[in-house]
């Protein structure tokens, strides 16, 4: 069931937009979207949990949709804002999960005293430390993006603003999809998450500047200080964010665990093991 969205105001004045599952309660799982994705794009997941019983809330980055552009943001940023909303919803405990860009902004929040765990699906591990290596195995379009943030931001937001010429689709999940895509491809969750990439650059190009700070710069922290539970879902095939950032993240995060998934692609695990993600994250809130 759609719920209206919701705007909250930040300390420093910046609006944040959020969207929860109609429940209420003081424990949460908070939900940290894609690059490009709406807060609407996880309106499946939100009934899920629903049904579950559990409340779950997504929320809008800065420079997405509602939510107002905070330049230069760092991935710590992200965690900041999520505490604030969390005291005025009344959360004391949380799960944040993250789908890709949103992920390493999920491991942010594991250091707040409210959290119990952390899931992340396809998330890029740390620009700074993986070096090079950042890049093994990635496609050719990805490659394209970080050479342009690194250039000029405004080539990167030019690039976006070519895919609203053909079939967003296309840019998201690739024009050649594999038998294991083709199978998410025909879930109503695929949909959901590509209809709501099109709202969000319908809306603006704020949030590219500062999305893609946050993925090139430190994250403000180190994600070895992260010691609760956390879950990192990855693909075997993912050539968005390959499969050296979920090793990377499984290693180094004192209590993670690595769920590698083959013949997987980035979009693929998300919406293919959609129901082991959430209820992974149900275990996590209810443990």
């Amino acid at each position: 069931m759609t719920q209206t969205r919701q705007n909250f105001t930040l300390s420093d004045g910046r609006n944040l937009e959020y969207l929860t599952n109609g429940l209420k309660s003081e424990s949460a799982v908070i939900l940290h979207a894609g690059t490009t994705q709406d807060i609407a794009g996880w309106q499946t997941w939100l009934d899920y949990f629903a049904a579950k019983g559990v409340f779950a809330l997504s929320f809008g980055r800065s420079g997405y949709a509602g939510s107002t552009k905070q330049p230069g943001r760092l991935t710590i940023d992200v965690a900041k804002d999520i505490a604030e909303l969390s005291q005025h919803l009344g959360i004391t405990k949380f799960v944040n999960l993250g789908l890709s860009g949103g992920g390493q902004h999920a491991i942010a929040t594991g250091l707040d005293p409210r959290s119990v765990g952390v899931v992340t699906v396809g998330s890029l591990a740390p620009f700074a430390e993986l070096g090079e290596r950042f890049y093994d195995g990635m496609q050719q379009a990805d490659l394209d993006e970080y050479a342009d943030a690194l250039r000029d931001i405004n080539d990167l937001i030019k690039r976006f603003q070519k895919w609203q010429d053909g079939n967003v689709a296309d840019s998201v999940a690739g024009a050649e999809l594999s038998e294991r895509d083709q199978l998410a491809a025909s879930k109503p969750t695929w949909k959901v998450v590509l209809d709501s990439c099109a709202f969000t650059m319908g809306k603006g190009w704020d949030w590219v500047a500062d999305d893609y700070s946050s993925y090139l710069q430190p994250w403000g922290f180190d994600p070895r200080d992260v010691k609760v539970p956390t879950v990192i879902w990855q693909a075997e095939l993912d050539k968005n964010v390959p499969v050296q950032h979920g090793k990377w993240l499984s290693e180094n995060m004192p209590s993670a665990r690595l769920e590698l998934r083959a013949g997987e692609s980035h979009l693929g695990i998300y919406v293919n093991y959609e129901e082991e993600i959430m209820q992974s994250a149900i275990a996590l809130l209810t443990a």
